[in-house]
Order: C-alpha cells, then structure tokens, then sequence
C-alpha cells in the first residue's frame, strides 16, 4: 500500500509544501511539521501506530561524503528504523534554481544571462559552503553572517554579505568551535583540518563545485543573486521572493510537474508503490 501522509519541514504555505503537493499522488496528505528536530523523526515513529503508512520527507544536510547523485530520494533512518527520505539536494531551493526547472517554469521569460549568473554565484560561496560542511561535519552551528533583507527568508537567516575568503573562513571557524565545543574533544584545528581537506573539492573544477546544484545551499546561492536577481528585473526590495514565487506560481499551474526532473518523478513513484513492514506496537 502507498504512503498515504507524508510529514514534511516547514508550514502549510511554504515553497516547499506548495512544491510537494504538486509531486504527489492526490492520495497522499501532506502534513507540515515546522523544521527537522529529532522530535520530527520520533513523531514519525509514534504516529505509525495510527497509521503505519506514514512517512517523512526531510532536506539534506550538509554531507561529510562524496557520492554520486543518482536522481534517488535518500532513505532516511532514524533509531535504525526508516522514517522516510531526505532530498538528494540540500534544500527546496536547489531544485528551484535548477537551469530546467526555470526554463520549465519561465518559458520565454527566463533571462539569457542566468545560467552565468547561477554559476557566478555559486563560486562566490565555494569557499564558505566548505566552511560550513566542514563544521556540520563536526555538529557545529554551520553559519554566519547577516540577515538577509527579502521576505523569502526568516529573520533568523544569515549569510555573509561581504565575500568570504579562506581567512575569514578560518577565523570563523575558529571563533564557533571555541563559543560552542563546551566540554568536547574536538578542537579547532581539527575542524581547520575538515575544513582545508574538503576545499579543493568545493572549487571549479573541484567534484562538489561541478555539482553544486546538490552539495551546495540553495537559499545561499539565492542569497549571492540578489543583485543580479535586482539587475535581470526583479523587485527591488524582495527580488528572491519574487523570482521563487513566479516559479512555484508555475509550477502550482502546471500538468504532470513531477515529471520536470527524475528525482521528482522517482519520489512519486516510491510514494505511490511504498510497502510498509513496519508493526504497530
């Protein structure tokens, strides 16, 4: 039998619930739980004993691995039991950038410049996506900066303004192990270590970099468009918010979206054929 709820991050008018409910089979009810806690994998097991097809879909964390993307969902566990599937890419926004979902999306109105412009942006947060991998890798808070003026994002969102370079990078680092390693043995050098072993591959020509679309963060390469986003014609004050909503707006039209990409029609498809073995207790 199929999974007939699927527990997602965020609420009930964010991109990435109005996204997923134009993926699904009409069958499936998406149920919005706010952000991925452990508490969001333990509710997942819990409320399999009213109805053991149930599932969760989760973003990606920053992933201390290189592999190679297949267009599959990840399972994703929890307590050794599988609660569900992480996206293959970050985040929402990974896909939504995707030169073919904007083509898909725009039509016509995509710019000719912005395939330049995505990849322009991407190289501008090579070296701090590497930073911030580095210290998720190590369970640290993986992130600093501003807070990014666009209704797109949360207060609570930050990312540097300025260009990041390795220095910076290091001084950062070094500044979040010592605020928040408390009683650990990990140190700051090991996290420079993490840090300087994965930066090559963050670089063009690097394996991440070539595939940024999936190891590097939507919201932050959004975030390194703003400007461009402004100069291709997009609202002064909420430039990102105004580029993502035409997509979504689309998407929210449009027939069979889950066949723009491969991921998107494989999740639908392990949706709709999913067998639980999972026991009420």
């Amino acid at each position: 039998m199929s999974i007939t709820v699927l527990y997602c991050e965020g609420n009930p008018q964010s991109i990435d619930i109005r996204v997923i409910r134009q993926l699904l089979p009409r069958e499936c009810t998406i149920r919005p739980l706010g952000g991925k806690t452990s508490s969001f994998m333990q509710s997942i097991i819990s409320d399999r004993n009213i109805n053991p097809n149930l599932a969760g879909l989760v973003d990606h964390d920053f992933d201390c691995r290189d592999w190679e993307s297949n267009g599959h969902p990840i399972p994703c566990n929890y307590q050794n039991i599988q609660v569900g599937w992480a996206w293959e890419r970050k985040e929402i926004e990974n896909y939504l950038i995707d030169p073919k979902i904007v083509q898909k999306a725009l039509g016509r109105k995509t710019p000719a410049e912005y395939q330049s412009v995505l990849a322009k942006a991407a190289k501008k947060i090579a070296t701090y996506t590497a930073a911030r991998t580095a210290l998720s890798c190590s369970g640290f808070k993986n992130f600093w900066g501003e807070e990014i003026k666009d209704s797109h994002f949360p207060k609570s969102y930050r990312f540097p303004t300025k260009e990041v370079d390795k220095n910076i990078c290091h001084i950062k680092l070094e500044e979040i192990v010592r605020e928040f390693k408390g009683n650990r043995l990990v140190e700051t050098d090991n996290v420079i270590e993490k840090f300087e072993q994965l930066l090559p591959s963050f670089k063009p020509g690097g394996f991440r970099f070539e595939n940024f679309l999936t190891y590097f963060a939507g919201k932050d390469i959004l975030c390194a468009m703003k400007e461009d986003l402004i100069y291709l014609g997009f609202d002064f004050d909420n430039p990102i918010h105004q580029f993502l909503e035409r997509i979504v707006t689309r998407i929210e039209r449009a027939e069979d979206v889950w066949r723009w990409l491969p991921e998107w029609q494989n999740l639908r498809d392990i949706i709709h054929n999913y067998n639980s073995d999972f026991h009420p207790f």
